[in-house]
């Protein structure tokens, strides 16, 4: 069973936050940014008091994370820097740290807003930047189809498009046996521009240069190159191994074991270019889910666990 002081330590985490315990509080401290979270996971009034006393010897903002409702006078009785989470703002805060972790990439959350200046990212994040020219491949689920299929599996209630980098190389790999040809093998890879992984592909998919749906565009966190050098090593591994060769000698038939392995120039490894694919993160109050939407295939799927 995960409690709520992992939770609240998860989440500091992810924004880099040195983390520590100090009494019930779950404090975060960064480049002079100091966050305490008080966990307070069912009703006790000696906890509530507990919080009182204290809150005049903390620094920075402070955030009392309940995931049992508050009596009105309570809330009103919170000094203004206080700022209170409730239980669906503590789900959607886990989920959104864990999406970014699949992903690879950071989206706006509820902490950010804790210390965020007067013109908050999620605001400079609404503006869409133009699509014209892109290759992104078409969209296949769209939002109803998305809400319909996680609604029955992690109760998703937050449903964000995002485009996904890939760059896309096809490959030739001759193979030899010492210094002698036996044959060679080609393919396809693309590399996650966000999370570094090499996948096969089949094909290169057809594109449209531009999707009429609400989505974020994300940017390639490697340069080409880079993709390149990932490719170039992944198909180095896939296609070195040992095989029995047969020999004849005389009226002998000899078995030898022999290692198989790729010999690549500068040719062997052709860029394609890059592909952004449309991708489905789904945060929900049982778990939370992402959805390739080019080919409707569940790509992660994460339970939350009961909090306490």
């Amino acid at each position: 069973m995960t409690t709520l002081v992992a939770v609240l330590k998860e989440i500091l985490e992810s924004r880099g936050f040195l983390v520590e315990m100090m009494g019930s509080f779950v404090q975060g401290r960064r480049e002079g940014l100091e966050l305490s979270f008080f966990p307070y996971p069912r009703h006790s009034p000696a906890a509530l008091e507990e919080f009182q006393k204290a809150l005049p010897k903390l620094k920075g903002k402070v955030v009392l994370a309940a995931l049992v409702p508050l009596a009105e006078n309570v809330q009103k009785g919170l000094p203004s820097h206080v700022v209170v989470w409730d239980r669906e703002a503590v789900e959607h805060e886990i989920g959104r740290t864990r999406i970014e972790r699949l992903v690879g990439e950071e989206d706006h959350g509820l902490i950010d807003e804790l210390y965020a200046d007067d013109f908050p990212a999620s605001m400079r994040e609404g503006l869409q930047e133009l699509m014209e020219d892109e290759r992104i491949a078409p969209l296949a689920l769209g939002l109803n189809e998305v809400v319909e299929i996680t609604a029955w599996t992690v109760g998703g209630f937050n449903h964000r498009l995002e485009l996904v980098p890939y760059y896309i190389f096809s490959y030739e790999a001759p193979l030899f046996v010492g210094e002698g040809r036996i044959g060679s093998k080609e393919g396809l890879l693309a590399v996650n521009a966000m999370t570094r992984a090499v996948e096969p592909w089949k094909k290169v998919p057809s594109t449209v240069p531009r999707l009429e749906m609400g989505h974020k565009r994300l940017e390639p966190q490697l340069e080409e190159e880079e993709a390149a050098s990932l490719v170039r090593a992944a198909v180095e591994k896939e296609h070195t191994y040992e095989r029995d060769m047969v020999r004849e000698m005389g009226q002998a038939t000899m078995t030898e074991r022999v290692m198989v392995h790729p010999r690549l120039d500068e040719r062997s490894v052709r860029s394609l270019g890059i592909i952004y694919v449309p991708i489905w993160c789904v945060e929900g109050t049982k778990g939370v889910m992402v959805i390739n939407a080019s080919n409707g295939k569940v790509l992660s799927e994460e339970y939350f666990r009961d909090l306490c």
